[in-house]
């Protein structure tokens, strides 16, 4: 009989649990659909009616980080390239700036700007692969016939430090260009005298830094401008070697997002006055990162504490499909990766909760507590949802919900 009695009361505890989850689900999905702005689509040239919203909220802006939960989704590139026409055509942007290497996207630039280059061959020679995809492609061309029509010219810039051996072509090409011999020690390195890549990285540091320790004035038969670009690369390049010499994880992501900052506070200072959208992953343009929390500080945190409310990002998020990653196993790209439906206990089971396919939200009247899914350049088959419970409005402004979602086209 007592056996019997507590099996009833422990069946009784999980009916009132379930109860309970279910009525905190229904109060949160009911504050979603209070709060959210139905989104008519995700292409570019749909109008700019539905985001009428972000026009008043980003009005005391400059900078709008623009992030993404994966890095090959094909809505979230295509909503990303859709924002940076609205902010060309209602706001005043004219610059767009992607997580990837400045000497890469200064050639992209050179196509947008004058139409030099073929933007495909220099995405595959100069960027990350999670960039090689037919939607980054689009919004270049765009942004091409864009200038052809208007006086004033969009720019294409790149923010990230890690793209160590695209810098070093550049100073490749500065050397051959002015036969000044100022970095031809550093660009002669091929890792001789290591016995691994991360003794490589340190020596090639060590290297670096010495040379930094001597490096002369501006050389006479070098313009201005051309010895600030290939010294900021330079900079670059010890950062990255920085980055990836140091065997504590978290060492390295502090490493980077920091000389990220620092690279968007020089694009502002190229382009005084002029309004900037960064393309980045929500886990560098949210101010807090939702697995490391404030260990890390993210490229969010860094331009929070520049530029105040000058600074407002908008994450991303949705619910099932497929997503383009890198196969941990292979090594290979693969557009076939699937996404883990959301469950009770993360943030994206509520706004799936909303019934509502797509949708833009403020997250200030939006308190969603949860897991947050996050994946990388690598595909997750477990374990996408973070382990540590964030709450929404610390980690964006705005957030953009697409309940389905595909894969990203490569190249």
């Amino acid at each position: 009989m007592k056996r019997t009695f507590l099996s009833l009361m422990a069946l009784l505890c999980l009916l009132v649990s379930s109860a309970n989850a279910q009525y905190v689900t229904r109060l949160m999905a009911g504050l979603v659909q209070q709060e959210a702005i139905p989104l008519s689509a995700t292409t570019a040239g749909n109008g700019f009616r539905d985001l009428g919203a972000l026009k008043t909220g980003l009005l005391s802006t400059s900078i709008v980080g623009v992030g993404e939960g994966t890095h090959g989704t094909h809505e979230f590139f295509t909503m990303k390239h859709r924002l940076f026409e609205f902010l060309a055509a209602e706001m005043g942007y004219t610059i767009f700036a992607i997580e990837d290497g400045i000497y890469g996207a200064e050639l992209i630039n050179q196509y947008v700007l004058s139409g030099k280059g073929d933007p495909k061959q220099i995405i595959k020679d100069e960027f990350h692969g999670v960039w090689q995809v037919q939607e980054l492609v689009d919004l270049i061309e765009w942004m091409r016939q864009y200038n052809e029509k208007h006086a004033r010219k969009l720019i294409f810039a790149g923010f990230d430090n890690q793209q160590i051996d695209s810098y070093v072509r550049a100073l490749r090409a500065f050397e051959e260009k002015y036969k000044t011999n100022v970095f031809n020690t550093l660009t002669a390195y091929d890792g001789e005298g290591s016995d691994s890549i991360h003794t490589a990285m340190q020596l090639a540091l060590m290297l670096a830094d010495s040379l930094a320790a001597v490096l002369p004035p501006k050389p006479a038969q070098v313009p201005a401008a051309a010895w600030e670009e290939t010294c900021w690369y330079f900079s670059n390049i010890r950062a990255g070697l920085r980055q990836f010499s140091n065997k504590d994880w978290l060492g390295m992501i502090n490493t980077r997002d920091s000389m990220m900052a620092l690279n968007v506070e020089r694009i502002q200072r190229l382009y005084p006055g002029q309004k900037i959208m960064l393309w980045a992953h929500n886990g560098h343009v949210g101010r807090l990162h939702p697995s490391v929390g404030k260990a890390f500080k993210t490229l969010g945190a860094h331009l929070t504490e520049y530029y105040g409310k000058e600074y407002t990002n908008i994450g991303f998020a949705t619910g099932v499909g497929t997503y383009r990653a890198v196969d941990q196993v292979t090594d290979s790209m693969r557009t076939d990766n699937k996404l883990q439906p959301p469950v009770p206990g993360t943030i994206e089971y509520f706004l799936q909760a909303a019934h509502m396919p797509l949708f833009l939200t403020s997250t200030q009247q939006l308190p969603l507590e949860g897991h947050f899914r996050t994946i990388g350049v690598y595909a997750s088959p477990k374990d996408q949802f973070q382990n540590r419970v964030v709450c929404l409005p610390e980690l964006f402004d705005w957030l953009i919900y697409a309940d389905i979602t595909t894969a990203a086209a490569g190249l």
